[in-house]
């Protein structure tokens, strides 16, 4: 569960220390055997969300990109 957080959290910021910090979220709440339901949801949410970017058309994906930036986040993926 953590490697498809990172995984997909990374290709969709590029930033390895937001994907480190989003990864952790399913990697401790294992660890601790709690909320289960809650970080498999967390990573397959993440992996969904690469999933559907990767295969939105460039007008979308222009348009959204242009909204995120406004609030300070920056979306690298292509």
């Amino acid at each position: 569960m953590t490697v498809i957080a990172f995984a997909s959290v990374y290709y969709l910021t590029g930033n390895p220390t937001m994907a480190v910090a989003l990864s952790l979220i399913p990697l401790l709440l294992g660890l601790v055997r709690v909320m289960h339901g809650f970080a498999y949801s967390f990573a397959a949410l993440c992996l969904i969300g690469a999933v559907a970017w990767s295969v939105a058309p460039v007008d979308t994906k222009t348009m959204v990109r242009a909204e995120v930036e406004k609030t300070g986040v920056k979306i690298t993926a292509r």
